[in-house]
């Protein structure tokens, strides 16, 4: 007999799936993943000072990772179009740029101080990171196609 590492039900040792929740046999060879134990309002604070950095702490270094990477891009844009329109009279066309881009960068910012203090309480994440992925992908397309909206009609001048 073994016993299935996911939901503890005996099986007979012929068995390759479990019988009640389908888990493999090999399951049993593979080593578990310590994550370190962080109080919620720990990784919520880190995450308040670089969204990642709680997440980092809870040991999931591929979503913090990403939450760096989205808010770094989002805010350092964020801070290029304001240094390169500053003494310019404003924003001018770039402005649905520059709400793209600092919308993004405080949703990025909450959602990554809300999650981690989520997952350091045992709850699922808000955003997962498919969601985070798929996010990135859409501000890419949304900032391209902005950014070329802005630029057509100073071309044609």
């Amino acid at each position: 007999m073994w016993t299935c590492p996911a939901c503890d039900t005996r099986n007979p040792i012929e068995a390759s799936l479990c019988a009640a929740c389908s888990t493999p046999f090999g399951r049993l060879f593979e080593e578990r993943e310590v994550r370190p134990e962080v109080d919620p309002q720990t990784a919520a604070v880190w995450s308040m000072v670089l969204p990642g950095l709680g997440h980092w702490r809870l040991g999931r270094k591929g979503d913090a990772i990403a939450r760096f990477a989205m808010f770094g891009w989002a805010f350092g844009a964020l801070l290029i179009l304001l240094v390169s329109r500053f003494g310019k009279g404003g924003l001018g066309p770039t402005y649905p740029l520059f709400l793209t881009f600092l919308l993004a960068a405080v949703t990025i910012y909450v959602l990554s101080v809300v999650d981690a203090y989520r997952i350091a309480a045992d709850d699922p994440p808000l955003v997962s990171p498919r969601a985070l992925l798929w996010g990135s992908v859409g501000l890419i397309v949304l900032s391209i196609l902005i950014a070329t909206f802005v630029t057509l009609p100073a071309a044609r001048q």
